[in-house]
């Protein structure tokens, strides 16, 4: 099946696409080389044109300047590449820690079938980064489409991992809270790269015009 298939699929029809999905036979790097690494370039793309190349901002917008811009290109792009680094990362840690808490939930221990889990479900997320960049608009799709990934995540663990009906939604509940704990610790990286670099340029334009 085309990428393009699969990721329409998870969005219209998810229910029917997670038990073609569950007996796909697959490997975890196929599946990060063949989907989710084109995906989640799609946040990239967007962020490096939209708010690095044309400056497309909430204050542009509104005629108050470009904050955003103000970064520079550059900039713009390197925090968008490690962003793009991390959430793959991210992606990778949360297959692994599905895998091992399955078992507790009566649900196979195959990281194969975890990583297909969190990969797919993460799909709407992707493909908001379309609109991303749109100031507010971008923001209120954004949230919509992290509240569909807990809805695919709750549809795909019984046919994917075989978890016990009665014990999906306690699954999914703990998924979640790991993400967000997960979350906040790539937060935290991306925020501290964001200092330091810009602290680092701060000292150093501050070195070269003598202030």
């Amino acid at each position: 099946m085309s990428l393009v298939d699969r990721a329409k699929n998870m969005i219209l029809k998810p229910a029917e696409e997670w038990n073609v999905v569950a007996d796909e036979p697959a490997t975890v790097g196929g599946l990060f080389t063949g989907y989710a690494m084109i995906l989640a370039a799609i946040p990239l793309v967007a962020a490096i044109l939209f708010t690095g190349v044309f400056g497309i901002t909430a204050a542009g917008l509104g005629g108050m300047g470009g904050g955003m811009m103000a970064m520079g290109v550059s900039a713009i792009t390197t925090m968008a590449v490690i962003g793009y680094v991390l959430s793959l990362v991210t992606l990778y840690v949360m297959s692994i820690i599905v895998n091992a808490v399955s078992p507790s939930f009566n649900g196979k221990s195959d990281v194969v079938q975890s990583t297909k889990l969190m990969t797919y479900a993460s799909t709407p997320t992707w493909v908001a980064g379309l609109v991303s960049w749109i100031p507010l608009l971008g923001g209120l799709i954004s949230l919509a489409a992290i509240a569909y990934v807990v809805y695919l995540i709750y549809l795909g663990l019984q046919p994917v991992l075989g978890v016990p009906k009665e014990k999906v939604a306690g699954f999914t509940v703990v998924i979640v809270l790991i993400y967000i704990v997960l979350s906040l610790i790539v937060s935290g990286v991306i925020v501290g790269l964001l200092f330091s670099t810009f602290f680092s340029a701060g000292m150093m334009s501050g070195a070269l015009t003598g202030a």
